[in-house]
């Protein structure tokens, strides 16, 4: 992984960021501010395949709610979301 400064991102914009991931073993790209790491850029393709893995695994932990009878049917739907506004 590849860390740009914050620094180095306002003076260089996106012309860094592609030259650091393609600098980048693992193509995602780190901002650090104030000598921390706070960001990490990752080209779209990457994002998309970590949005699925984190769906996958929702889906399976519902899956297993459902399969030990941990679960609650809704019936109006109007007052779950009032409930959970006032949450």
């Amino acid at each position: 992984m590849t860390h740009l400064t914050a620094n180095e991102l306002k003076r260089g914009g996106v012309t860094v960021i592609e030259q650091a991931i393609q600098d980048s073993s693992d193509a995602s790209v780190t901002i650090d501010v104030r000598g921390r790491s706070k960001y990490v850029i990752l080209p779209i393709a990457a994002y998309d395949k970590f949005r699925e893995y984190e769906l996958d695994n929702a889906i399976a932990e519902a899956q297993a709610c459902y399969d030990v009878g941990d679960v609650e049917e809704v019936k109006d739907f109007d007052a779950l979301a009032k409930q959970l506004h006032n949450l």
